[in-house]
């Protein structure tokens, strides 16, 4: 038998990112349990559904010798398929071939039905809820889902989050790579390439950004009395443009939750999202929502070590 691909990645805060995601998983399903609804789990990144980690034990306080030792956790795949009572359709997407084939074992191991596709998330993701059976369901008011995004990256367009808006029956986590956002905004507006532009105009859906974070300041002169040219500088703070981001958000979504924030050595990277355009469940929606955000909120600046 070929040898498990490995996929290494995380560290203390992906566990509890996975952790509130599960906690969430295990209320939402309880909640509509016996309620007659068709319920999908959709993991749009969802890798092999376990994740490698490197932990070190023993120690004078454990009265043994250092060891660094490599762990299998659970990833966000096998932990949904772990909740109780189960989904009635699992989906999950990924792009990398041997990941592929590590989803598809899962099959033999879980009585559910589960359904692999392999290609770019945004792509997959709107040929799902394009087509049978989400789309043109005779009883499409029963059907229900939680979408993961847990993105590489940047790799998640507003327009898909647009996309899942306009079901109206789907409750979105959205993993919102906060750090690497800042990271393309370069201190002056110049600085920008085409790429780096193309990206942000991607992940917020519009070019409103650059007036919101960049401010003309004033020509200087140099020694010699020439004129410089003005330069556009980068005024926003790291929680301004996060708020634009929520900003963004609520136009598209009547419900965003507060955000989880995921820090790595003190350091916001990452916010952790729930959305809905589903009025009819935002009681039942904001109930679990907070108790996972109020619960996790406090672990995650406890432990924002790599």
């Amino acid at each position: 038998m070929a040898q498990k691909p490995k996929h290494e990645f995380g560290g203390p805060w992906t566990e509890i990112k996975l952790d509130a995601i599960s906690e969430y998983l295990d209320f939402y399903q309880n909640a509509l349990k016996n309620r007659g609804f068709e319920t999908w789990y959709v993991d749009a990144f969802a890798g092999t559904g376990e994740r490698h980690a490197k932990t070190v034990i023993g120690g004078i306080f454990d009265n043994a010798p250092v060891e660094h030792v490599e762990e299998v956790l659970a990833g966000s795949a096998r932990r949904a398929l772990a909740i109780n009572p189960p989904f009635s359709h699992y989906w999950f997407a990924e792009q990398r071939p041997t990941r592929v084939k590590a989803l598809e074992a899962l099959r033999e191991e879980y009585d559910a039905e589960i359904s692999i596709r392999r290609g770019d998330a945004n792509e997959q993701l709107r040929l799902l809820f394009a087509s049978s059976p989400w789309e043109n369901h005779r009883d499409h008011w029963k059907q229900r889902a939680v979408v993961f995004l847990d993105p590489y990256g940047m790799s998640v367009g507003f327009d898909t989050l647009k996309m899942l808006a306009e079901t109206k029956r789907v409750d979105v986590w959205y993993l919102f790579p906060r750090k690497a956002v800042i990271q393309q905004l370069s201190n002056k507006v110049s600085r920008i390439d085409q790429d780096k532009r193309a990206s942000l105009n991607r992940i917020f859906g519009c070019e409103d950004w650059e007036e919101r974070f960049y401010k003309a300041q004033p020509a200087q002169h140099t020694l010699f009395g020439g004129p410089v040219t003005p330069e556009s500088v980068r005024m926003a703070t790291g929680d301004e443009i996060a708020a634009f981001a929520r900003e963004r958000f609520g136009e598209i979504f009547d419900f965003v939750s507060d955000p989880i924030p995921l820090l790595i050595n003190g350091r916001d990277f990452f916010e952790l999202y729930c959305f809905s355009n589903n009025p009819r469940a935002f009681d039942l929606i904001k109930k679990g929502v907070n108790h996972v955000v109020k619960k996790y909120t406090p672990a995650s600046r406890q432990r924002s070590d790599p």
